[in-house]
């Protein structure tokens, strides 16, 4: 102990830092050990961030074995394995590309990559308070409040909640201490070496967070200029702004080989240009339960804070000190206030949707103003005790009024906080000595922390049952549809399509197959434009897993394998009849099938239809209009002759209990209430549920008792449904919905989400196609699993008649691309064409792709909204497809010249030091 409180040694520090931090780590990791877990979330972390890891590990020993190996750079930007195919940087770059500790993986083989991962969680975490610790003792603080106000910051409920299902949501705490460590550095006139490079690892790590660190970043350093300097001016200030964005600028030059691409693939997407619902405050329950979710509960919109307990001690001992530490109570207030306001969420989201993602950075503020109450905890004076006493009363007391507030968490967090407090105020009659003091903290500071692990993973919350089962995760990658599919022998270059049998999305992107499923934050502009105009069945912009055994878009997307689990014979698209491979026993069998009319990769137009004349195109005529004609801006083919064959049906609609009908509105007031649509469709075709403008509106526990009905109940019944009222605005009030939809043996869902849903990417129009039948569907059966309202333009019932389909298929595959090799970022092939035609290519349209006919360099247009083409004169000729990241080469150039600076930097820094 002695050693531990002398200011020299920091080695000891370290040395009881680690053997805590791995007590508590162990206590962790056995709450999911010991109930048979691991440590991977199975709804974003297998598909996603596990999946990913394994690929990086792969992709960086591909990349070191062209370099050592075949002695050549060569790296991959594209890949047909992931979704429809992707770039591999903006795609990965939020889960592993730029995150300096996921280069481990290029040591890890791929069956062994769960263990790294799990030891990635906790090597973040224990990163975070060594970085922490480094500012704490930067700013000369004892080590002792440093060792309480570390274990604080890192064991909050961010990283035992949030971290744990998001490993990299750990990484900002890493960087956020450096970068203002690197702020104070600056104001100090040292070197700015750290703020450089803390800022560029961050903006390479993880653009996400790193646009909130920027927000703190300003804040901080504008409450450090006026806490530093007592003399200032307008000229003083623009100056270090100018000194800072310098600064700043060399950071993000670094970082633009990574950051560039990422950010303009960003600025493309759906999901960032939706309009969120923003309420001006939360519901009445969040501010009853707020004070007490700071030491205990979690609140909503991960507002996951869960601070020990004697966190707030030091606050209550920070503010009874008069005059002193002002930026801190101000700094204080000011988060607090952003946690209070949903606006403020917005904002710190990126203007998405509201959320509180940004809380590990009050986790700082939190800590620090613990570590520097500390060392006031031996010079307080009665009067002062007697402040943290009124203060301790009237949070606990606030903190535990309402009912809502009044768990067992929240009430074991507000006893720990008053047995600190006591502590705190016993120093000079109780605690004679510092030290016991400090050790009596301590342990009340793990015992905090370990009630909020308990209770976190106890079976009353039930957050351990959605983690996958220990040793079983890597075995879900490896799904039995993709087996499927590689045991048809096809070496070809193709796509799968499936219907309810892949258990996992990405699965293609790990077995090595191309697919139409896709599960990543960032998604391709063009395929997402191309699913809104095919109203198709996914209220997501980034997550799609089919394409809703549409049996043209399958032709059209060149899927050549169409996939069913079990006997679901009723999902397979019309065409596909033979099977080909199969994988699997059982319920468990997954089958894939093919057809005589499947499109390759490359099939051609003879004719256009200009875009401005399919924009104006019903969504079904669009459909077809793609099987007549390429749509493109301009072109110089002739314009296609179209025809439509599609019929809309005249249906009776029949309500069932609890669901009405009145003006483009669905009243459901009863959970699983049906309506039937009654109609006489048409033989041998697709039948499809059109919604057009669907949206949806919950309804609360007094909204579903009628005026009737509510004047017959007594007060006290009033009384409880009012009380309903409020806890379902906080815990049930629906931001997503969905409805089954059945016909026949057919049964699919819509799924709706309204603008408070944190995925929503403005969809509301969308078809359900209730798949391809030999004889007359009579009856669509709507089945609602949400009460509320569901309002729509239009609601329509279209049979689309496939006789005409094969006939059109078989015009675009007469000529078509062969020999079709693909290979590193790029796509060969021959092809044949009679007359002028335009070579549709079935693979996502991206700037980042250039072509070339018979080697001469050719841009390739954006066709059919999704795809790309390229118009070919009559004759033979070579097609050769090439990719390069959008924006890499620029931001390399940047990397470059940002590198250029900063060594300039140096020279002229290492130069003053000499002269003088």
């Amino acid at each position: 102990m002695r050693r531990f409180v002398s200011r020299d040694s920091k080695k000891d520090f370290y040395l009881l830092y680690t053997l805590v931090f791995g007590v508590i780590s162990f206590f962790i990791y056995y709450q999911f050990a010991g109930n048979g877990k691991s440590l991977v979330w199975s709804h974003d972390g297998i598909p996603q961030h596990l999946n990913s890891l394994v690929y990086y590990g792969r992709y960086l020993r591909e990349v070191l074995h062209t370099v050592f190996v075949e002695h050549k750079l060569e790296l991959p930007m594209w890949d047909m394995n992931i979704g429809y195919g992707s770039d591999i940087l903006t795609t990965l770059h939020y889960y592993v590309i730029g995150d300096p500790l996921t280069l481990l993986s290029v040591f890890v083989p791929a069956d062994k990559t769960e263990i790294l991962y799990e030891v990635l969680i906790f090597l973040r975490i224990y990163l975070a308070g060594i970085s922490f610790s480094i500012y704490c003792f930067y700013h000369k603080n004892p080590k002792q409040a440093t060792f309480m106000g570390t274990l604080i910051y890192i064991f909050a409920g961010w990283t035992i909640y949030a971290a744990m299902k998001h490993p990299y949501f750990s990484n900002p705490m890493i960087y956020l201490p450096l970068v203002l460590m690197g702020i104070d550095k600056i104001y100090k006139r040292e070197k700015p070496w750290l703020f450089i490079w803390a800022t560029a690892v961050s903006a390479m790590s993880n653009f996400y967070f790193f646009y909130m660190i920027c927000i703190f970043m300003f804040i901080y350093a504008a409450f450090r200029y006026f806490g530093i300097f007592s003399e200032r001016s307008v000229k003083d200030v623009l100056g270090w702004l100018v000194k800072f964005i310098g600064y700043y600028a060399v950071a993000l030059m670094i970082a633009a080989v990574i950051f560039l691409p990422v950010i303009m693939t960003l600025f493309g997407t759906d999901r960032f240009q939706a309009e969120n619902y923003v309420p001006l405050l939360y519901d009445k329950i969040y501010y009853e339960k707020y004070l007490g979710d700071l030491i205990g509960e979690n609140m909503i919109q991960w507002g996951v804070a869960g601070y020990s307990a004697v966190a707030m001690a030091g606050v209550f001992v920070l503010f009874s000190r008069k005059k002193k530490y002002l930026d801190l109570k101000l700094g204080f207030g000011l988060l607090n206030l952003f946690l209070l306001v949903p606006f403020a969420g917005h904002v710190l989201n990126g203007f998405s949707y509201v959320s509180n993602r940004w809380i590990w950075a009050y986790g700082m503020m939190i800590a620090y103003i613990f570590v520097k109450a500390y060392p006031e905890l031996f010079t307080l004076t009665v009067r002062e005790k007697k402040k943290i006493f009124v203060m301790t009363v009237v949070y606990c007391v606030l903190a535990l009024f309402a009912q809502s507030a009044r768990t067992q968490r929240n009430m074991a967090a507000v006893i720990v906080l008053v047995l600190a407090v006591f502590t705190v105020t016993s120093f000079g009659n109780i605690f004679l000595q510092g030290k016991y003091m400090c050790g009596m903290l301590s342990g009340l500071l793990v015992v905090s922390i370990l009630l909020n692990v308990s209770y976190q993973y106890s079976y009353e919350k039930d957050y351990l049952s959605e983690f996958a089962e220990a040793e079983d995760v890597m075995d879900k990658l490896e799904s039995n549809t993709d087996k499927a599919v590689l045991n048809t022998g096809d070496q070809g270059v193709y796509r799968y399509d499936q219907y309810g049998a892949l258990p996992y999305d990405n699965t293609s992107m790990y077995m090595g197959t191309n697919s139409t499923a896709y599960y990543f934050s960032l998604a391709n502009g063009s395929i997402s434009q191309f699913f809104n105009e095919m109203y198709l069945n996914t209220p997501w912009e980034q997550h799609y897993e089919n394409l809703d055994s549409r049996t043209i878009l399958d032709r059209l997307a060149a899927v050549k394998y169409f996939v069913i689990s079990g006997n679901n014979y009723k999902y397979l698209p019309y065409g596909y009849n033979r099977e080909k491979g199969s994988a699997g026993k059982g319920n468990k069998e997954c089958r894939a099938y093919t057809g005589d009319s499947t499109l390759p990769l490359g099939y051609t137009y003879d004719s256009y239809i200009p875009r401005s004349e399919y924009e104006k195109m019903d969504v079904v005529k669009k459909q077809q209009a793609l099987l007549d004609g390429v749509v493109l801006e301009d072109s110089s083919l002739p314009k296609a002759s179209t025809y439509f064959d599609d019929e809309s049906m005249d249906y009776r609609i029949e309500p069932g209990e609890g669901c009405t009908v009145s003006d483009g509105k669905i009243y459901v007031t009863r959970e699983g209430a049906s309506l039937k649509l009654a109609f006489n469709g048409l033989a041998e075709c697709e039948t499809y549920l059109i919604a057009d403008d669907l949206d949806y509106d919950s309804l609360s526990p007094r909204q579903l008792i009628g005026k009737k009905q509510w004047n017959s109940l007594s007060d006290y019944e009033k009384n409880k449904v009012w009380n309903k009222d409020s806890m379902w605005r906080y815990w049930k009030e629906t931001k997503e919905a969905a409805m089954s939809v059945a016909s026949g043996d057919v049964q699919k869902s819509i799924k709706i989400f309204t603008d408070k849903y944190n995925a929503y990417s403005g969809r509301h129009n969308f078809l359900c196609n209730l798949g391809y039948s030999r004889t007359c569907r009579k009856v669509i059966t709507l089945t609602f699993e949400n009460t509320g309202v569901y309002t729509y333009d239009k609601l329509r019932v279209v049979c689309q008649p496939v006789q005409g389909i094969q006939e059109k298929t078989q015009e675009l595959e007469a000529e078509t691309l062969q020999n079709i090799n693909q290979e590193e970022n790029q796509i060969t092939g021959e092809i044949t064409v009679s007359g002028k035609r335009a070579l549709v290519l079935a693979i996502p349209y991206s700037k980042g792709f250039t072509a070339y006919v018979d080697g001469e360099k050719t841009e390739p247009k954006k066709a059919n909204t999704m795809y790309m083409a390229v118009e070919l004169e009559e004759g033979h000729h070579t097609i050769q497809l090439i990719y390069c990241t959008p924006y890499i080469k620029t931001g390399a150039v940047l990397t470059l010249a940002g590198l250029l600076l900063y060594f300039i930097l140096v020279y002229r820094s290492r130069r003053k030091k000499t002269c003088r």
